[in-house]
């Protein structure tokens, strides 16, 4: 059995601002089994100097990358899957072919970067439901957040890792059932309900798309690690103020 040794290069956070748009803070892993390096998400564009800087922790390049695989097409979790010259990128043929369909502007698409996997011809590998797409690696169908969206079910260190994307976005999803930011919310709270018992059946960790990694304990969902997030702002003739969020 292929078991993966899983590393966060980023850990999603669950902000959100009323006035400037989402902060698109999305987690970002990558998974390591000594032949394949597969990052699970691309994140935004934002993230490229701090996917760098995480792979260079490791002592890896971008090149080192051989698998990239999207759980859905937003933009917070596919900007960056072109700087990856090596690797194949795995997209939902369903969830492709649903972008695809969308007009330019559609809330939340980059309509360049879901032309550019349509074009793409070598490179480019479709994927479905309920499909081990790489040795120890199963999609699960998670809908609801969007149309077709994907979470990916894998072996990682000792425990199992349920990378939910954005079919969980952070430990009040979990928790509560209760969604923000989804297309259907009865198919959402369905999908969460199903990851839930997942989870519990195989006593693993959920990472969800804006948060750090949760698991549940005796029916109570806790996140693994407190949450944190450090932002900077410049205040008036004082120069840069950070400021934390724990």
């Amino acid at each position: 059995m292929t078991t993966y040794v899983a590393h966060a290069l980023v850990e999603g956070f669950p902000g959100k601002s009323g006035s400037h748009g989402a902060f698109g803070w999305s987690s970002l892993w990558l998974l390591d089994d000594g032949t394949r390096r597969v990052l699970v998400d691309a994140g935004q564009p934002a993230y490229i100097p701090l996917i760098h800087e995480g792979l260079a922790r490791l002592g890896l390049e971008a090149a080192d990358v051989t698998d990239v695989v999207l759980t859905h097409l937003h933009w917070d979790h596919v900007a960056n899957f072109t700087m990856f010259a090596n690797a194949t990128t795995w997209v939902g043929e369903a969830e492709l072919a649903w972008a695809a369909d969308q007009p330019a502007g559609t809330k939340f698409i980059p309509d360049l970067h879901v032309q550019e996997l349509v074009r793409r011809k070598e490179g480019v590998e479709r994927m479905a439901p309920e499909q081990e797409i790489l040795p120890g690696i199963h999609t699960i169908a998670s809908p609801g957040h969007t149309p077709h969206h994907l979470a990916f079910f894998t072996e990682a260190s000792g425990s199992s890792m349920l990378f939910a994307g954005d079919a969980v976005k952070n430990v009040f999803e979990l928790a509560t059932s209760r969604v923000d930011s989804t297309m259907d919310e009865a198919q959402s709270v369905s999908t969460i309900d199903r990851l839930r018992s997942l989870l519990v059946d195989t006593s693993g960790v959920l990472l969800p798309g804006h948060d750090v990694g949760l698991t549940i304990v005796g029916g109570e969902v806790r996140r693994v690690r407190p949450q944190r997030a450090d932002i900077g702002y410049f205040a008036d003739g004082g120069g840069e103020q950070d400021r934390s969020i724990g």
